[in-house]
């Protein structure tokens, strides 16, 4: 049993992980990229543009 309670929350972590991705990116203004709205992205498209803007150039600034 203990098995099957665990499954569904293994599911839900890319989710949870896209969730994190998307409302960070919000908070900072971005609703949009690659033509798309975030929710449409791929997770990689998402960890992309979260990098981009969290990790990109404002560091070199």
């Amino acid at each position: 049993m203990l098995h099957q309670e665990t499954q569904p929350q293994q599911k839900k972590t890319p989710e949870l992980k896209k969730d994190f991705y998307i409302q960070q990116l919000l908070r900072i203004g971005v609703y949009k990229s690659f033509g798309k709205q975030l929710y449409e992205l791929s997770m990689n498209e998402l960890q992309d543009v979260y990098l981009e803007y969290y990790v990109g150039g404002d560091i070199t600034h």
